[in-house]
C-alpha cells in the first residue's frame, strides 16, 4: 500500500510544492482529456455531469477484474475537477495498491446508506476500484503514487492519474462489519439505531414515540436486520418487539401532528397542480387526534396532497390520514384518504 504522500499527475508548481496534498489540491492538478482510442473500447459523444464534461463508454468495458459499466467509468473530458471535489469530497483519499494482486486487501468503503434501498449501502469496493484503474491505465503496469481515488459521498467518486480522470458512480456494496450507528432521540429517551438515512431516522423517532404514547410501550433498543433484501428495524420493548420496514418508517417523516395547520391552510386557498387560480376547499378536521388507538391502528399523522382517482379526470384535493397497523408479525404504515369538497364561489 502507498501512503498518502501522493505524487503529482502532471507538471505544475502548485502540486510540486505541496508535500502532502489534500483532495482538492490533487483534483486541481487532475488531467482532463478526451477518452483514448484503444482496441476493444469506444466512447459516446461528450455529455455534462455535475458541471464536468464526460464521455461514457459506448458499451461496458471488459477488464480482468470484471465488466465496468457505463456509469463506473465516465472519462472526464473537460471541466473544473478541483471545484467538483471542493464541493463534494468527503476529505479523505483511497490508497491505490502497488500491484493489481494487492487489491484484495482493500476494505469496502460505504460512502452513503439509503435505508429505502434493497442493498445495505453504496460505495467503493476493491473490485470497483480495480476495474476503474484498469480502464484508466488500459490494464498495463502503473506506479501507484501517481493515482488517487477521491470519495465524494453520494456523488460519483474521482479516480485520476497521468492518463486522465474518471468519474465513477457508487455501486451497491456489502454491509460492512462496523455499520453506521446513530443516536435516535425521542421525547422519552435516546436510543442507538443502525441507520444512515435521515428520513428513516426521523420516522423511527416518531414510531417510537407513537408506541409509547398510544400503546404504553417503553422501547429499550432498536435492532437492524435484512429480510429478503429489505431493510427492517425491530423496536424492542420489555415484553415484545415491533418490526417495521425502513420504507414504512420513511412515510412517517414530515407528517402533520396538528391538523389545524392543514385546516387553516386549505381554507385560504390551494394551488391546483395543473396551474390556474387557487381554489378553496373545506375540511372539517380529523375524526381522531394523532396517537389515538382506533381498533388496533394508531393514528400517526396527516398530510394534504393531490390525488387523481381512477374515476376522476382531474386531480382532487385530499387529506391523508396515516396509521400504523399490525400486519401479522410486523407493523406497516398506511393511509386513509379524505376527499375535500371544493367551495364554489
Amino acid at each position: 500500500m502507498t501512503d498518502l504522500s501522493l505524487g503529482t499527475f502532471e507538471d505544475g508548481d502548485s502540486a510540486d510544492n505541496d508535500l502532502d496534498p489534500d483532495a482538492a489540491s490533487i483534483a486541481r492538478c487532475a488531467t482532463t482529456c478526451r477518452a483514448p482510442d484503444r482496441d476493444g473500447s469506444s466512447w459516446a459523444s461528450p455529455d455534462e455531469d455535475w458541471g464536468l464534461t464526460t464521455q461514457r463508454p459506448a458499451s461496458s468495458i471488459n477488464t480482468s477484474a470484471g465488466r465496468a459499466t457505463k456509469q463506473q467509468t465516465r472519462w472526464v473530458v473537460d471541466g473544473d475537477v478541483g471545484d467538483y471535489v471542493e464541493q463534494y469530497a468527503t476529505g479523505d483519499l483511497l490508497q491505490i495498491p502497488n500491484t493489481y494482486g494487492e487489491f484484495d486487501s482493500i476494505d469496502t468503503r460505504v460512502t452513503f446508506v439509503d435505508g429505502l434501498a434493497d442493498s445495505y449501502g453504496y460505495g467503493i469496493d476493491a473490485q470497483a476500484l480495480e476495474k476503474a484503474l484498469r480502464v484508466l491505465t488500459g490494464g498495463g503496469r502503473y506506479t501507484a503514487s501517481k493515482y488517487t481515488a477521491i470519495p465524494c459521498g453520494k456523488q460519483p467518486w474521482i479516480l485520476t492519474g497521468p492518463e486522465g480522470t474518471l468519474l465513477c458512480s457508487c455501486m451497491p456494496v456489502e454491509r460492512p462489519e462496523n455499520p453506521y450507528t446513530k443516536d435516535l432521540r425521542t421525547p422519552e429517551t435516546t436510543l442507538q439505531i443502525e441507520e444512515q438515512n435521515q428520513t428513516v431516522r426521523t420516522g423511527a423517532a416518531e414510531f417510537a414515540h407513537l408506541l409509547s404514547d398510544a400503546l404504553g410501550v417503553d422501547i429499550e433498543g432498536v435492532e437492524y436486520a435484512t429480510v429478503r433484501g429489505k431493510t427492517q428495524h425491530s423496536f424492542v420493548g420489555a415484553e415484545d418487539e415491533f418490526k417495521i420496514a425502513a420504507r414504512d418508517l420513511a412515510q412517517l417523516h414530515g407528517l402533520t401532528n396538528d391538523p389545524s395547520v392543514i385546516q387553516g391552510g386549505v381554507s385560504r386557498g390551494v394551488q391546483p397542480p395543473s396551474g390556474g387560480d387557487p381554489i378553496s376547499v373545506e375540511w372539517d378536521g380529523p375524526d381522531h387526534p394523532v396517537g389515538y388507538l382506533d381498533e388496533g391502528d394508531v393514528i400517526a399523522g396527516y398530510e394534504f396532497t393531490w390525488e387523481q382517482p381512477e374515476e376522476s379526470l382531474e386531480d382532487v384535493a385530499v387529506v391523508r390520514e396515516y396509521r400504523i397497523t399490525r400486519n401479522y408479525s410486523r407493523w406497516t404504515v398506511d393511509y386513509h384518504t379524505h376527499r375535500l369538497a371544493s367551495v364554489v364561489p
